[in-house]
């Protein structure tokens, strides 16, 4: 059996760089190499010691190497990113979206692969894992045609959403409102551009969850005044624990609680924090779940109830 050449052992590859380095092509019909889409072939043990994402990045960078000018972008990039989308977009997940700049004469024509020619800013493309894709607010604005204004709502808040080193190994947020608003100013024209402006307006920071700026949407298409986020059980208390969305006013706090928070430990925490709301003078409503899987509708009738609006 013909042995592949060991750079193309530890990486993806596609047929043509396969080809320059004289693996014939009956060598790709083995049952040790493996097909991974869009033209690009990588060998069984690396595909399959490799996560979802991680042969995402094998095909991105093999057919990078083959076309140095073109980035990931639109789905892909938000795919590589790791960012929220809504999940119908995730359904076709056999392609690879790829930009180029709008004046290349050579188009990217491959099976399994959507090409875009696009006018882009340069600080709107970003390196990262050895090849080049669109930053994450461009990410935002590259999928807006294919989004409704809450789900660019919802991705936005996760963008500009202050992260926890501890678990996502980054400091910065992905982006900040005002580099959303400069983006849109110099994108002019670009495809779903009027339903990001339409969303900005309503993005906030401290939405540290999907679900979180979901409620607080459905508290707002309710009639009820919008709620204030991460709100601290004793102001200007710097260890003062917060609730996810509540009304300081009115002396309510609404906790969010995921998957996370019915673990032992994560609920006598919980309990824990919420004493210390009650004790000084807090009403805590706790939505889950299940909540979410009605719409909220539930968790509006309670809130205002609190309101003594019903």
């Amino acid at each position: 059996m013909y042995a592949l050449p060991q750079q193309l052992m530890d990486r993806a590859f596609t047929a043509a760089e396969a080809f320059s380095r004289d693996v014939p092509r009956e060598r790709l019909r083995r049952k040790d190499i493996v097909a991974l889409g869009s033209g690009v072939y990588a060998t069984k043990a690396l595909a399959e010691r490799s996560t979802p994402r991680g042969v995402l990045v094998l095909k991105v960078q093999a057919l990078a190497r083959e076309r140095p000018d073109i980035w990931a972008s639109h789905v892909t990039a938000a795919q590589l990113h790791e960012l929220w989308l809504p999940p119908r977009l995730l359904d076709d997940d056999a392609h690879i979206h790829l930009s180029q700049p709008a004046e290349t004469v050579i188009w990217v024509r491959r099976k399994g692969v959507c090409g875009h020619r696009v006018v882009i800013r340069p600080q709107d493309v970003a390196t990262r894992d050895g090849f080049r894709l669109s930053t994450p607010g461009r990410t935002w604005l590259e999928v807006a045609s294919l989004c409704s204004v809450r789900e660019l709502i919802i991705m936005g808040d996760q963008l500009v959403r202050h992260p926890y080193p501890r678990f996502e190994g980054r400091t910065e947020p992905h982006t900040t409102v005002q580099d959303l608003a400069a983006l849109l100013d110099g994108s002019r024209g670009a495809p779903g551009r009027r339903r990001c402006l339409t969303a900005l307006g309503w993005i906030r920071v401290g939405a540290d969850s999907v679900q979180e700026t979901a409620l607080r949407l459905a508290l707002i298409s309710a009639g009820l005044p919008e709620p204030t986020l991460q709100v601290p059980a004793k102001p200007g208390f710097r260890w003062s624990p917060r609730a996810d969305l509540g009304y300081p006013a009115f002396k309510l706090a609404i906790q969010y609680e995921g998957d996370t928070h019915f673990t032992p430990q994560q609920q006598r925490a919980d309990q824990r924090r919420d004493n210390i709301f009650l004790a000084e003078g807090w009403r805590v409503l706790r939505f889950n779940a299940e909540d979410s899987r009605e719409g909220f509708q539930r968790a509006v009738s309670q809130v205002r109830a609190a309101f003594g609006l019903v």
